[in-house]
């Protein structure tokens, strides 16, 4: 049986709670990624890394691609977590942006829903999201002519399912 580490950066908690999941499932150590390291990765065959979106970008996926880059011959399998509703053309395009030609690509890439946790957000973050939804509001045109009015609090939500690392669980199935 191969040793599967599954590691992972996780600002609000939702990226660690998919790692964790996935690791319990098929029996595999779990990290933070502040924890790994080149010499922690050659102690492991699969490697199964997780990262939150952010501006269509998975966060600390450059320090991943260059073990990647260094590992070429470990089987990596990569997942996002998102608070965007999916579909094929979606998690393509995710794809396509981290995955660019001539950078090396992961054996499977996932996304899976997670949400939005206002209270563990830094304020940068929670002040870009909300003026994207003050803006996105603007162009919204109703019955009356009127934009509507832009909500002024916005709630956290968990959308977080363990059923969406089904189809990851059982590639790492086969593989090992």
């Amino acid at each position: 049986m191969k040793k599967v580490l599954v590691f992972y950066k996780s600002k609000t908690g939702f990226t660690e709670r998919y790692a964790r999941w996935i690791a319990e499932e098929v029996g595999a150590d779990v990290l933070p990624i502040e924890k790994v390291n080149l010499e922690t990765i050659d102690s492991y065959e699969i490697l199964v890394f997780g990262g939150p979106l952010f501006a269509s970008r998975v966060s600390a996926l450059d320090k991943v691609q260059k073990w990647m880059e260094k590992r070429p011959k470990k089987t990596w399998v990569i997942f996002a977590t998102g608070a965007t509703p999916s579909d094929d053309g979606f998690v393509k395009s995710i794809e396509r942006i981290n995955f660019p030609p001539g950078v090396q690509k992961p054996a499977r890439f996932y996304y899976f829903l997670s949400g939005i946790n206002f209270e563990k957000m830094g304020w940068f973050n929670r002040t870009l999201i909300k003026l994207f939804a003050r803006m996105s509001q603007k162009n919204v045109k109703t019955d009356s002519g009127t934009a509507p009015v832009p909500p002024r609090d916005l709630r956290s939500v968990d959308l977080c399912d363990p059923i969406y690392i089904e189809p990851l669980l059982k590639y790492l199935r086969i593989k090992r």
